[in-house]
């Protein structure tokens, strides 16, 4: 009789602190007056004292506890609510004992574990066969960019001479003819000249983005001052801005002091951002340039009097190629690739570029560079 009661005793203990299925001591009435360990951690809660209604998830509204007393020999299906929301399915009986408790025993169904065991490891397996497909793919995408950036820098490189000559023995024909040949024929060179300087402009944007894209973007840091990157750079932009009548108001901060940089690409994203604030300015009207210091920063502006960038095109404007619905008052051509390149080139000096841009009050570009190179 001890060892019967030992015996019992350990089965219990073992039901109620290991045993992987639910058990529940419920009252007369469903009230839950123990509650196993694991159906515990399964609704993360004690549960003592609620009622078994309110643990299970009754989706059609008919379970009832004293016909599932009265048939203890019937297994139900019934949804018990988890600690995550999502319910989970369980076979139960309900077996009546003395003093009017009920004894609530719940179990997995172990061939539908197995089942889903079997699904998950054939997803697994199909996963893994997936991710190797995708990684054979990106390594064929790899190479295949590698490629396409070579052929576009060799393209580009190789179309550079010849541009060039062009621009130069149209522009010696542009002043040695003038006064000889008609102001057709005059239009007609004019047209090459401006037409083939935008193709340098084009392939010399297409280098700078295959070098971008090869991570071969490197700079040659010097201690350099913006304020002379900014009149050399001027240098070009004048000339731009004298064909339209625009006046380019500079103001600069006295003692702006020499950092770290690669003065040449500075001077290239300082051309790109004023050249641009130019293209989209009214005839005769201004371009503001202005260049403050701060002990950790120094920024760089440029306001153009345009017709302002819509917000949902902001996005659009140091992305490749794309467009925004602001146009150019001179009608000039652009490739698309100038915005980009200056927010590449900002990027590496660890610096920042932004804009601010209202439709009908025109646009500013910002961009700041760290004073000392370990701040960012």
């Amino acid at each position: 009789m001890a060892v019967e009661l030992k015996i019992h005793s350990e089965t219990y203990a073992y039901f109620e602190e290991k045993a992987p299925v639910l058990f529940f001591i419920l009252s007369r009435e469903g009230k839950i007056v123990n509650a196993n360990r694991y159906a515990q951690d399964l609704t993360g809660r004690s549960l003592s004292g609620e009622n078994f209604r309110d643990v299970i998830v009754d989706f059609t509204g008919k379970f009832d506890l004293t016909d599932a007393v009265r048939n203890p020999s019937t297994e139900r299906l019934i949804n018990i609510g988890s600690a995550s929301g999502q319910p989970q399915s369980f076979y139960f009986t309900f077996k009546p004992v003395a003093d009017g408790c009920i004894l609530a025993f719940g179990r997995l169904d172990a061939a539908e574990l197995e089942t889903m065991r079997k699904e998950v490891l054939s997803l697994n397996q199909e996963l893994n066969n997936l991710m190797r497909e995708l990684h054979k793919k990106n390594a064929q995408l790899k190479r295949l960019n590698e490629e396409k950036n070579r052929f576009l820098g060799m393209a580009a490189h190789d179309l550079r001479k010849p541009i060039g000559l062009i621009i130069t023995y149209s522009e010696f024909l542009i002043e040695e003819t003038e006064g000889l040949l008609e102001s057709e024929h005059i239009n007609f060179l004019n047209t090459v000249n401006s037409s083939c300087t935008f193709m340098k402009r084009l392939v010399d944007d297409f280098l700078d983005v295959s070098a971008i894209e090869a991570g071969k973007f490197d700079l040659n840091l010097e201690p350099a001052a913006i304020d002379d990157v900014l009149e050399s750079s001027l240098q070009l932009n004048n000339l731009q801005a004298d064909k339209k009548g625009i006046h380019l108001h500079i103001q600069c901060d006295e003692n702006i002091p020499h950092i770290i940089m690669d003065a040449p690409k500075i001077e290239q994203a300082i051309t790109n951002l004023v050249s641009n604030a130019i293209e989209h300015t009214s005839l005769k009207s201004q371009v503001a340039v202005a260049i403050s210091c701060s002990p950790h920063f120094i920024t760089f502006s440029v306001m153009d009097q345009g017709p302002g960038i819509p917000s949902e095109d902001q996005d659009n404007l140091f992305k490749p190629f794309a467009k925004t619905s602001a146009k150019k008052t001179g009608g000039e051509k652009s490739t698309g690739l100038g915005m980009l390149i200056t927010r590449k080139i900002i990027e590496a000096h660890r610096g920042q570029i932004w804009v601010d841009s209202r439709v009908g009050e025109g646009t500013t570009v910002y961009f700041k560079l760290p004073v000392n190179v370990e701040e960012k």
